[in-house]
């Protein structure tokens, strides 16, 4: 077996050379220090086996095995790695080295190693094994991640078109309807009759404006750019203009404001579609009186809205503030609908404005969800 050394360290050439050279039946026919002085002695020498080291200067381990299988495909490569190089084992395989071992090893293992390569079969030392399968199982844990997201995407993607079908048919349908009603009985039809009609059309249409207006509103998100500009301003202003938009979904007395003149900063448009949205969930999914608070506490401006139905379990609330197009499993929330987006994006803007989002639901005592903001001048 005819062997040629590679190795920039002088003393590892010679501690190979000697082990070597006590083997009868193999010849060291040559050493070099760097893997463009190896590629030229395979050229003139045409060894059996070329024992390579995988750091060097000019020409990397790699850069010469590569060379040297692409003239001679027929000259096996054994490359040594140290302790901690086991990401350079990746680049000796893709370059087509034959073997791998472990620098400092048992003189059995190399010889072994050496004897395998030239039969034509692959080594791989004990500890390269142990790196490499380390390595391996990294690997495996990353793909099984990715997988995992994937696997969510896709659920994502799945749950955004049932939903979003879903609560666009039914406005989509009132409107039809309405159309219809309007184009065949428009003579038979007296005026209060005709203006609730289209009453009742202009507010889902006003529906399905708001529900695109939030899916662009994460889109954004998604991308990273809410584009917020944050002012000071009356958080119990917001409070009032928020419950003004909901006066005609709820019977008076039902919803109940605490009011204390606070100034807060952040995006003054965003916050009251924020305070709209938490207002419109308890409204829409409880029974019962609504309770808007706006008190001031350490550093910090808290809107806060209490019900006093149903509250919600960890998972299903996790879900909301977490996972836009989720929704909760309820009765209520099935009957009322939406795309469950609004706790989503209430946290989102909320933490982009320098606030939070926080929440307090039980079963027997309601729900509380309070927009928290820093003060303002």
């Amino acid at each position: 077996m005819r062997v040629l050394i590679v190795d920039d360290n002088v003393h590892v050439r010679g501690g190979l050379r000697q082990l070597l050279d006590f083997q009868e039946h193999i010849e060291v026919v040559g050493e070099c220090a760097d893997g463009r002085q190896a590629v030229v002695e395979v050229d003139r020498l045409i060894p059996d086996v070329v024992v390579m080291d995988m750091r060097m200067p000019e020409m990397t381990g790699a850069e010469a095995t590569a060379a040297i299988k692409q003239d001679h495909p027929e000259v096996k490569v054994l490359a040594l790695t140290a302790f901690g190089e086991m990401e350079l084992v990746s680049e000796m395989v893709k370059a087509g080295a034959d073997g791998y071992l472990l620098k400092g090893g048992s003189a059995d293992e190399l010889l072994r190693s050496l004897d395998a390569v030239h039969a034509g079969e692959a080594a791989l030392g004990r500890e390269v094994t142990r790196g490499v399968m380390q390595n391996l199982a990294q690997l495996y844990r990353e793909v099984q991640e990715r997988a995992r997201s994937l696997a969510e995407l896709d659920q994502m993607k799945t749950e955004f078109v049932s939903v979003v079908s879903h609560e666009l048919r039914t406005p989509l349908t009132t409107i039809s309807g309405g159309v219809t009603t309007l184009r065949h009985k428009w003579e038979e039809l007296d005026e209060p009759t005709k203006l609730e009609l289209l009453g009742s059309m202009s507010n889902q249409c006003d529906r399905l404006s708001l529900m695109i207006d939030k899916i662009l509103t994460v889109s954004g998100i998604q991308r990273g750019g809410l584009g917020l500009q944050p002012v000071d301003f009356s958080l119990n202003t917001v409070a009032r203009e928020a419950a003004a938009l909901l006066d005609h979904k709820t019977e008076p007395g039902r919803l109940r404001m605490t009011e204390t003149e606070i100034a807060a900063s952040g995006d003054r448009e965003r916050i009251r579609e924020v305070a709209v949205s938490l207002i419109d969930n308890a409204l829409s999914f409880t029974e019962g009186p609504v309770d808007v608070e706006v008190a001031a506490g350490p550093r910090m401006a808290r809107l806060s809205v209490r019900d006093y139905g149903p509250g919600m379990d960890a998972a299903t609330l996790d879900r909301l503030l977490n996972k836009p197009f989720s929704q909760g499993d309820s009765s209520s929330t099935r009957a009322v609908g939406g795309l469950g987006l609004s706790l989503f994006i209430a946290r989102q803007v909320l933490e982009a404005s320098g606030g939070r989002l926080d929440v307090s639901t039980s079963a027997d005592n309601g729900s509380i969800f309070a927009m928290v903001l820093p003060l303002g001048g």
